[in-house]
């Protein structure tokens, strides 16, 4: 009886870990799924501008205005993709650190029976601790990645405004 209770006693700690990724699973998937959205949004006015680019009718300033947004587009749609694809390997380890961590309790729970199990719950909880926290960094190299993404957005909004207003000035 009292193996079982500290058995139970000792299954707590994988549970937390559990419900730990679970979590950041959960913030990291909507995130990815804001990228998805996003990296579809860019593609159709990518494809929008195409069309507009390939018969313009607001003259020469409007077809260049038109290439440097598709330009800008372009790269955004590169980084989106950069930053989808360190998401997704960030909640791949945070999936296999749960993977893990059920192996962990799995092999407490099953250590009544046998005393040999408790090596394989200790190696699948440092798998899943290796696991959790290679997809924390990956999340923080997403993260970065997000700030460089923000300052790329202002350089070319600003050099879009700056052509903008060169026209502006050019056509009075």
């Amino acid at each position: 009886m009292d193996s079982a209770a500290v058995v139970i006693a000792q299954l707590a700690t994988p549970v937390v870990m559990i419900s730990a990724a679970g979590l950041l699973c959960l913030g990291l998937f909507n995130r990815l799924a804001t990228l998805v959205a996003r990296s579809r949004a860019f593609a159709k006015e990518r494809v929008e501008l195409i069309r507009t680019i390939a018969s313009p009718a607001e003259g020469m300033a409007g077809a260049a205005l038109d290439r440097l947004r598709l330009e800008a587009l372009e790269a955004h749609s590169a980084r989106v993709l950069k930053r989808a694809t360190l998401l997704r390997a960030s909640l791949q380890c945070i999936l296999a650190a749960i993977l893990a961590m059920l192996a962990s309790s799995a092999a407490i729970g099953l250590s009544i029976f046998s005393s040999d199990l408790w090596v394989w719950a200790l190696i699948c909880f440092g798998v899943g601790l290796a696991a959790m926290a290679a997809g924390v960094i990956l999340v923080m190299a997403e993260l970065a990645q997000a700030l460089r993404d923000v300052k790329l957005e202002q350089r070319l909004l600003n050099e879009f405004e700056n052509l903008s207003d060169g026209f502006a000035v050019a056509g009075k």
